[in-house]
């Protein structure tokens, strides 16, 4: 769909200019909590109560249904608070999330302690084990509700939990994060337990509001195991480096009997995983010393941060640099200190030596890596952690090139200094080629069943790449075998029929998630950063930025297209945009666009928040919340439509790659990370194709697809209902064109954009982007039924204070209620007479509010000019049917859709009253088709005896005025042989506006003893 020029743009421009003239109407807008009035903007009709038969199962295609026909869900987080909100609210808050389309419910973080009430678990210093009963009371009666409201839930079960000392577990897992905390179920027997007892004790309790525990009710679509984590993902991100050395003894006899099993003696481990030892070449760095200054080094300072360095003797009085961060950034790599050009070969040994302190404990990341696009490691990435003291830091490695044999820019580089003000010291550096790699420390042997576990970074054994291999099998094995633990006892001990998902496929190997119900994911465009600590309510940013502006792999709708898999249900069970940014209006839209058109599954947005009045309302209260920000939830009943209703078509053109289970172990091995175990990006799928082809992986020891992607996707095969274009800076925007459902969404301003037959402008004024979008609600089409237009872009609480120009942050400055809302202008160009189009701006109910008119384009067509004072983000639009001439005008006014769509009813030789008379008869003597009628009902006649002439017959009947596709003819006959048509000056013609009433009087010629008469009704062409 391109931008068109009509001969009526320069009214239509003028229109659109006088729209957006002056300043933005800035207006509190606030969608109530407990809302569920009925009217244009309700869309519970899309659900229905969930009963026996409506358990949700998936077809042979990979896609879910419900008594065998498809069904998507769109779906929201409760997290923490909303799962135990109280009994009084639910009702409300059940019908408000189906009037917005919501079909689904996944409760996340119940288990957490911080959760409203102290969450399902009733925790004491010392346990963690037993059900709260009345918070199980509240979830089992909100379900209820969502139950009633057509709502499935998707119970999630290990995602927040803290396991206290008395667990069982012993006194060392109260020193590890709650998240390190979770893998323990991997491999520990305690923690497996204790995740299985927890399912047992929230699955299997009779809902005395449904009759059902919930591992029985239908209405628990999914259950879902572990939130984001795995084994492998934890080895990435250090997590298994962390484990006290109780849990680590835990891991390390699973490993070591995994290693007896795969090798006959210590002689064969050691010739599987080649020890290299090689001596040390020169130091390849210049002035590694600092003995001549800071040069050849690098200082880097980006997005506002400011650092020095400078040469000291601080190195017991030898050289040192000293790096001092001024003024931080928001984000670690915001200020660096490498040394560029070094030259590096594949699978070559290296070791990076240095010396290092801080002014206070601290973490360094160090890294050897290219110093040029794509700018990725080349086999050293990790963290040291600096006290005030120096220490020397020692690291082997094996490069590994992204591609090719050499790279002759690589650096060694010092970083994630960015976020803390303060001083680091260097001293010392060296960087050889050469270095012993996978040596096993002494003792250490296959016999005694004593090798260490693969540390991924630091001080131990950290392997050969032929060891590491074998480290990530076994993770992957054990992975695999605590899934398989999980789903048996969920189906066999608690009695689970439905669907299961294990974790999020970018925590987890695609071999072990593909065995699994379904396939799931998470994104955020633009997750909250915390340059200081996790989580600080005041020191965060949230880049303030659309989406529209990118196709690259920063884009999160093309990082979730390719993790799917081929053959399964694929969801996204966390997305969103978060607040503070302006942009946030884009995200469902976006999501559901680009869901469609792969054709996946389900969506949830994260989260909804408390949802109700026992907080308060009417502000936006956070990141994530979605229940009070007004233009996420309107343009939910866009994406509704766009992905449940099914409006936007799926590709049809698709790339398929395929994955092993050995290639799966080389890619774990050389380019997965912690959040990013898999993804095709990994196999050579390039971010972009993701807008234009459907991607999938077939994975498998057969598997069917590409090993390498092809040069071009297959074309899309017709134009692109979803089109990204002119991405950039302050200059992107996305244009979604179907049959019912249309939207543009971006930099707008000053654009005039095609949309299908419909033309659209709008003129924000705070922001030069808005989003628009318009679908359909009742009837077929935009020229023939009522829609709804939804414009939204600038957003913000009352009294919200950025901290600086940069609006990236608001600190703890969120501001009050009510929410305000830019109102954007727009103007609408339809190809319909004005006097067929009615239009109201909407309230924050969706009741209508005031009229405002439609005026003609000069060519027939008909303007829409939101009106300057609408104080609103909806409206309602309404065109009428064209006024039908003839039969089939006849027909719509006499049949409803359904009889309209079966001939057998409203066809024209059809009788539907059973009188056999054809309902075209009916229509050309005005009559009414759906009333038992006799002959004479239709034309009476009577006979007239003048004294001067043989006697005659004078009929009465009627036809409809202006009628052109029929004849009504009345014939004349002696004999029923010969008939001649009565002349029309017999024809007395009485107008009774719709109808004409028709007398018509036949004669005889002289005395005939027989006279017929024949009334004829014929079809003929306009």
């Amino acid at each position: 769909m391109h931008p068109v020029k009509l001969r009526a743009l320069p009214l239509l421009a003028v229109l659109a200019a006088l729209a957006g003239a002056g300043r933005a109407e800035i207006v509190p807008f606030v969608l109530p909590w407990n809302d569920a009035s009925p009217g244009v903007t309700d869309f519970s009709g899309m659900n229905r109560p969930i009963g026996p038969e409506d358990r949700v199962g998936v077809n042979a295609s990979g896609h879910f249904v419900v008594r065998g026909e498809r069904v998507r869900f769109l779906g929201m987080n409760f997290a923490g608070d909303s799962p135990f909100m109280p009994t009084n609210k639910a009702e409300a808050v059940a019908a408000r999330l189906a009037k917005f389309g919501i079909n689904n419910v996944r409760f996340h973080h119940m288990d957490a302690p911080w959760a409203t009430g102290g969450g399902i678990l009733r925790y004491t210093t010392t346990n963690s084990r037993e059900i709260n009963p009345a918070q199980l009371e509240r979830l089992h009666f909100l379900i209820s509700r969502l139950k009633a409201h057509g709502i499935y839930a998707n119970i999630n079960l290990l995602v927040g939990r803290e396991y206290r000392s008395g667990d069982g577990l012993g006194a060392e897992v109260t020193t590890m994060d709650w998240k390190d905390q979770h893998i323990l179920g991997f491999f520990n027997d305690t923690a497996l337990a204790l995740h299985q007892e927890y399912a047992t004790r929230l699955l299997t309790p009779t809902n005395r509001f449904t009759g059902l525990p919930l591992a029985r009710d239908p209405v628990v679509a999914f259950v879902e195991i572990i939130n984001e984590n795995g084994l492998l993902q934890k080895w990435y991100d250090g997590g298994l480096d962390r484990l006290p050395a109780r849990y680590a003894a835990d891991l390390a006899v699973r490993w070591n009997a995994w290693l007896v099993a795969r090798y006959a003696d210590d002689a064969a481990l050691k010739a599987a995983w080649q020890v290299i030892e090689v001596p040390l070449g020169a130091n390849l760095l210049r002035n590694g010393d600092f003995a001549s200054g800071t040069s050849p080094w690098v200082l880097e300072q980006h997005q506002g941060a400011a650092a020095a360095v400078a040469r000291t003797t601080d190195f017991n009085g030898a050289p040192a640099a000293k790096i001092t961060t001024t003024r931080a950034g928001t984000a670690g790599w915001h200020v660096q200190f490498n040394q560029p050009g070094l030259t590096v070969s594949n699978a070559q040994v290296y070791t990076l030596i240095f010396s290092a302190k801080a002014d206070a404990a601290t973490d360094l990341d160090v890294s050897v890596m290219q110093a040029h696009d794509p700018w990725q490691t080349v086999g050293l990435s990790r963290s040291v952690r600096l006290s005030t003291n120096w220490q020397t830091f020692t690291n082997a490695f094996i490069a590994v090139l992204p591609s090719g044999t050499r790279d002759t820019n690589t650096r060694v580089n010092f970083g994630g200094m960015g976020t803390r003000l303060g001083s680091v010291w260097l001293a010392d550096v060296r960087f050889h080629a050469g270095g012993t790699v996978g040596a096993l420390p002494p003792g250490a042997s296959l016999a005694a069943r004593n090798l260490p576990n693969v540390r991924r970074s630091g001080e131990g054994f950290t392997g050969t790449p032929a060891a590491q291999r074998d480290w990530l099998a076994f993770l992957r094995e054990r992975e695999a075998a605590y899934y398989d633990a999980m789903v048996g006892h969920i189906r066999t001990n608690c009695g689970y029929p439905g669907l299961i998902l294990g974790t999020i496929m970018a925590n987890s190997p695609a071999t072990v998630q593909s065995q699994l119900d379904v396939i799931d994911s998470h994104a955020y465009w633009q997750h909250p950063q915390f340059p200081g600590q996790p989580w600080d309510p005041v020191n965060w940013i949230v880049p303030n930025v659309s989406m529209v502006t990118t196709t690259n792999s920063d884009n999160t709708l093309a990082g979730l297209s390719r993790q799917r898999i081929r053959g399964k249900p694929f969801t996204v069970t966390e997305y969103q945009h978060p607040s503070p940014m302006y942009y946030g209006a884009e995200g469902p839209i976006m999501l559901a666009a680009q869901a469609a058109l792969q054709d996946w599954d389900g969506l949830w947005l994260f989260d909804y928040g408390p949802g109700h009045d026992g907080v308060g309302m009417g502000r936006i209260r956070g990141f994530f919340d979605t229940a009070q920000h007004s233009t996420k939830m309107a343009n939910l009943l866009i994406a509704a439509n766009l992905f449940r209703r099914g409006d936007l078509p799926s590709l049809t053109n698709e790339v398929v790659m395929a994955l092993t289970p050995e290639r799966e172990l080389d890619l774990l091995l050389t380019r997965a990370g912690q959040w990013q175990v898999f993804e095709s990006g990994q196999l050579g799928v390039p971010p972009h194709w993701a807008f234009t082809t459907r991607l999938s992986v077939d994975v498998g020891e057969q598997p069917t697809g590409f090993n390498t992607p092809p040069a071009n996707p297959p074309p899309p095969g017709g134009p692109l209902p979803v089109r990204w274009l002119n991405n950039g800076p302050d200059r992107g925007y996305v244009l979604v064109d179907t049959p019912r459902t249309r939207a543009a969404v971006g930099y707008l301003r000053n654009r005039t954009l095609g949309l299908g037959e419909l033309e659209l402008t709008a003129n924000p004024a705070e922001l030069p982007w808005a989003s628009v979008g318009l679908t359909v609600v009742r009837g077929e089409s935009f020229t023939n039924g009522t829609f709804l237009v939804i414009a939204s872009g600038w957003i913000e609480n009352t009294g919200q204070v950025w901290k600086d120009a940069s609006k990236n942050s608001v600190g703890n400055q969120w501001g009050t209620a009510p929410t305000r809302i830019e109102v954007i202008p727009w103007t609408l160009r339809l190809p319909v007479p004005p006097a067929r189009v009615r239009a109201w701006t909407l309230d924050e109910r969706g009741q209508r509010r005031a009229e405002f008119p439609a005026v003609g384009d000069g060519q027939g067509g008909a303007l829409l000019v939101a009106p300057t004072n609408a104080a609103t983000l909806w409206y309602e639009v309404e065109v009428a049917p064209p006024v039908l001439a003839g039969f089939e005008g006849w027909r719509q006014r006499h049949f409803s859709p359904e009889q309209l769509a079966d001939p057998a009813i409203s066809g024209p030789d059809a009788a539907p009253a059973g009188d056999g008379i054809a309902n075209f008869v009916k229509y050309a003597l005005a009559a009414d088709p759906r009333q038992a009628l006799r002959p004479r009902d239709l034309a009476s006649w009577h006979l007239e005896s003048p004294t001067s002439q043989s006697p005659c017959l004078n009929w009465d009947f009627y036809r409809p005025a202006g009628m052109a596709d029929a004849r009504v003819r009345l014939l004349s006959s002696s004999n029923l042989v010969n008939w001649d048509e009565v002349p029309t000056n017999a024809m007395h013609v009485i107008n009774e506006n719709s109808r004409e009433h028709m007398t018509v009087k036949s004669c005889p010629d002289g005395a005939i003893v027989r006279w017929f008469n024949l009334l004829v009704v014929e079809r003929v062409t306009p």
